[in-house]
């Protein structure tokens, strides 16, 4: 299994909009093949090294990995999250 995980660092004016990316986010679980499940939490640590909100995704393989990043569904993610992001990390593993 493939575990792919992204830190997320919001625009100042983007903060409020948390829900709006939690539900595209979890839009993709069964739209997406070999994606086998999307956890996406809020920071409530504070600080200047916090992110504001993690996602935690499991892939059944590093194919299904690389294919999610192509998928359409997961296009359509990015369009609603890419303009609220300030910046943003990625580690991918398998597990």
């Amino acid at each position: 299994m493939i575990r792919h995980l992204v830190l997320w660092r919001l625009k100042p004016d983007a903060r409020d909009r948390f829900d709006d990316i939690r539900g595209a986010l979890e839009a993709q679980v069964g739209r997406i093949p070999g994606l086998l499940r999307i956890e996406v939490g809020r920071n409530f640590a504070t600080g200047r090294r916090a992110v504001d909100f993690a996602l935690c995704c499991d892939f059944e393989s590093r194919a299904a990995l690389e294919a999610y990043h192509r998928h359409p569904a997961h296009q359509e993610t990015r369009a609603v999250v890419d303009p609220l992001v300030e910046d943003h990390w990625i580690v991918d593993y398998e597990a």
